[in-house]
């Protein structure tokens, strides 16, 4: 039985892939173009500033949205504090009261106020702006789900990190 080298072929592939040795037409990593290894930060850059227009409009509407949540949450926490507070002064009441009146109040506004911050909260998170918060959020992670699959997209940001791009200066 002869061997030619056609059938010695497939063995030679599989020997040289496992030696980890480049083999005759070696492929190349996914969303690889000849001559990325030589590129540098700034032509990385450069080619990922495409993929940044796709997504700087989704962001940066979601992140007003954001700021615009935060400042409301720190109005609401700024009014609760003082609601709170009151009920502390209640609670010391009812702690020097031996007929336990004070105690009872103090239960039942703590009762109604933590009902009315429930309350509030269930309002807001069904408000027309926490709903575009929401489907803002939704969008931004089903546009950053459809770049993960980008091949080229994720080579780049691969030979970034090997090269120290995203390291600063």
């Amino acid at each position: 039985m002869t061997t030619t080298f056609r059938s010695l072929l497939p063995a030679l592939t599989i020997l040289l892939g496992a030696l980890a040795l480049p083999a005759w037409g070696a492929p190349q990593p996914a969303g690889a173009l000849p001559g990325d290894e030589a590129l540098t930060c700034e032509q990385i850059a450069t080619q990922l500033v495409p993929y940044m227009h796709q997504v700087q409009p989704n962001a940066q509407a979601l992140a007003e949205t954001q700021q615009r949540e935060f400042e409301r949450g720190k109005e609401k926490y700024a009014q609760r504090q003082a609601q709170h507070q009151l009920l502390a002064a209640m609670a010391t009441a009812g702690a020097m009261d031996p007929t336990g009146a004070s105690k009872r109040a103090y239960m039942a506004a703590e009762m109604a106020q933590t009902a009315k911050d429930r309350s509030e909260d269930a309002a807001e998170a069904a408000s027309p702006q926490a709903q575009q918060a929401k489907a803002q959020r939704e969008q931004m992670a089903a546009q950053a789900q459809a770049l993960q699959g980008d091949a080229r997209l994720q080579r780049l940001m691969q030979l970034g990190q090997q090269k120290g791009c995203d390291r600063k200066r």
